[in-house]
């Protein structure tokens, strides 16, 4: 099993960092790799397309606006790999700042590509909450 796990702080407060972050369908607006995104089966199943046209379709196993976060799986995708889960959580770290994580545990179709695919997640993984930072963090500069 690989696993792969990515934590960002932002000057922000967790109220505007969760409220692009724990929208499920709201992924474009932040990970510039997702051309589009589409819900079904009640707002269980989020459709992706990719900037390169590649379809994933992903299953919300829990979502807790509580707690501040949602865990999820793929379904289908064009990765090689099974039983892929993932959770995105904002945790408050004081009245203006916040840390991100993105985590993730999958088995690789192939264990010799193992080391290249916790790779392609770390990079999409930063690069989303990397852009996540720069929106909400911009978000306070507007005010």
């Amino acid at each position: 099993m690989a696993s792969v796990n990515i934590s960002v702080d932002m000057a922000a407060p967790v109220e505007w960092v969760w409220a692009k972050l724990g929208d499920f369908n709201g992924l474009p607006g932040w990970l510039e790799f997702i051309r589009s995104s589409r819900l079904s089966n009640g707002g269980r199943l989020r459709h992706l397309e990719t900037i390169d046209g590649k379809l994933i379709v992903e299953e919300r196993l829990e979502h807790n606006d509580a707690h501040r976060m949602y865990r999820y799986s793929i379904v289908d995708g064009p990765d090689p790999v099974t039983g892929y889960t993932a959770t995105l959580c904002a945790r408050q770290r004081d009245a203006d700042s916040t840390t991100v994580t993105w985590s993730s545990r999958f088995e690789p179709l192939d264990a010799q590509n193992a080391a290249a695919l916790v790779g392609h997640y770390e990079v999409l993984y930063r690069a989303g909450l990397d852009r996540l930072k720069v929106l909400v963090e911009s978000q306070g500069s507007a005010r």
